[in-house]
């Protein structure tokens, strides 16, 4: 395979990390209500559950891409996205407000580096003529995971509950970092 076919094959998988990010993001808003009534939670203690996320998120952005830098992008894609994966599958134990903040922080945590990793991905495998087009295409994934989520959180919600919505969007993303060391791994 050439470098040239190679960088559409990265640039998908950056693509689908983006997409499962959000869709993992997505899930608190859509069982939102089911925990409301569940855990009786407030909307003011549900905004300081959103708040944890956002706090998070944007402390870790310089620090993810950091050790994004000093990692690599193989290395430093998989230790964020394998990070807010399990943070994801950690909300399935939640037991009320504390719980759900400390989850949601290490979510925004992991999550911060997505970006970073997304970015180096395309300046790595792309010409500078490229590059616009390419980062569009894994930004587009923000727009696919959040389409997705509402559907799909739902449908897991009222198959299997709120707790397993949370597990199974984790392991969408432990199948995604699976696939990204195999491939990658092959491609360096």
């Amino acid at each position: 395979m050439t470098p040239h076919t190679l960088r559409w094959y990265i640039v998908a998988l950056v693509f689908a990390a983006t997409a499962v990010s959000y869709v993992q993001r997505q899930t608190l808003s859509v069982v939102a209500p089911l925990l409301r009534d569940d855990l009786a939670i407030t909307n003011f203690e549900y905004a300081r559950i959103v708040f944890s996320f956002l706090l998070a998120y944007t402390i870790m952005q310089p620090v993810t891409g950091w050790l994004i830098d000093r990692t690599g992008t193989r290395v430093g894609f998989a230790l964020v996205l394998g990070w807010w994966s399990v943070a994801a599958m950690l909300h399935a134990l939640a037991q009320g407000v504390v719980s759900f903040s400390v989850c949601r922080f290490l979510l925004g945590m992991g999550q911060a580096g997505s970006w970073a990793a997304s970015v180096r991905a395309v300046s790595e495998w792309f010409p500078r003529e490229q590059r616009g087009f390419a980062n569009g295409i894994w930004g587009a994934g923000t727009s696919v995971g959040t389409i997705v989520a509402v559907p799909l959180v739902a449908w897991i919600t009222l198959a299997f509950g709120w707790r397993m919505a949370f597990v199974l969007t984790g392991c969408v993303g432990l199948i995604w970092l699976v696939l990204w060391l195999v491939f990658y791994g092959s491609l360096a």
